[in-house]
């Protein structure tokens, strides 16, 4: 239990400096970053490590660490929301993580969705975004999940056949 704890701390720190550092405005006041990669690595390797709460695990490392660099980067409104949608993502792919062949692409894959959906839905009901802001949102969150899943997936893999774990 004590491995898992350690896990999910470095994974938060994790999560939240890839998205601090590596940041790329977009028009609707948001940015694109490489931190789905990170999320989804997260969530495979606590999954790896724990099968059963692998997923609780995820959730919470994987939402703190997104929500808390939206906070240290002055984006706070967001961070409910980042919470949400990078939980969610890191939560399935824990899941994912006790799955093989399609059913664990699939998992990746709706883990991705929901990210995308999580936002859209948040930001159509914050009143300085709207539909039109989160649709034109649409395609960055697209990438960040595709960019976080095939990333996440081959980093969490080699780091398995080291034996870590």
């Amino acid at each position: 239990m004590k491995n898992i704890r350690i896990a999910a701390l470095s994974i938060t720190a994790l999560a939240c400096l890839t998205t601090l550092f590596v940041r790329i405005p977009l028009p609707s006041r948001g940015y694109f970053n490489v931190g789905d990669v990170a999320v989804v690595f997260g969530g495979l390797v606590l999954g790896f490590m724990n099968p059963r709460q692998g997923a609780l695990w995820a959730l919470a490392a994987c939402g703190v660490g997104s929500a808390l660099a939206d906070v240290l980067g002055g984006f706070a409104v967001f961070a409910p929301l980042t919470f949400l949608a990078k939980g969610a993502e890191g939560a399935l792919a824990a899941v994912a993580a006790s799955r093989t062949g399609a059913t664990q692409y699939a998992m990746l894959a709706l883990g991705g969705l929901a990210m995308i959906a999580t936002y859209f839905i948040g930001e159509t009901l914050m009143p300085n975004i709207g539909l039109q802001g989160a649709a034109a949102e649409i395609l960055a969150n697209v990438i960040q999940a595709v960019g976080g899943a095939v990333g996440g997936f081959f980093a969490a893999k080699a780091l398995r056949k080291t034996g870590m774990i």
